[in-house]
């Protein structure tokens, strides 16, 4: 469990990190491009979901990953997850209904503007 584990402190992020690696569908590799971290190529914390969608500190969000996997994801939602919601917005019976009959006011976006 990493609960009240302080990520701010050098001590605390290794132990943030070596909780996270122990995770079944981690270990000591890159959660992106499955590299296997070394004393080059080093383990960073990556929000799954993008701080700036999700604001929390929940440490469940965090896996590792490399350094260029981290920047090249940078605040971008993983595309698996942007797919099953976008899977289930589109199944949803007020989206059909909203597509179906667009524009159902020709006046409505006057009426907003």
């Amino acid at each position: 469990m990493t609960r009240g584990i302080n990520a701010k402190t050098a001590a605390g992020r290794q132990r943030l990190i070596e909780s996270i690696a122990s995770r079944k569908r981690q270990g000591w590799q890159c959660l992106y491009c499955r590299a296997p971290f070394t004393e080059e190529l080093r383990p960073t914390l990556d929000h799954f979901i993008p701080y700036s969608l999700w604001r929390t500190g929940w440490q469940h969000n965090l896996v590792l990953a490399c350094e260029p996997c981290n920047n090249a994801k940078a605040d971008a939602l993983p595309w698996t997850i942007a797919y099953l919601l976008l899977e289930r917005v589109r199944k949803h019976a007020d989206w059909r209904r909203a597509c179906l009959d667009w524009p159902a006011d020709p006046n409505l976006y006057e009426r907003a503007a």
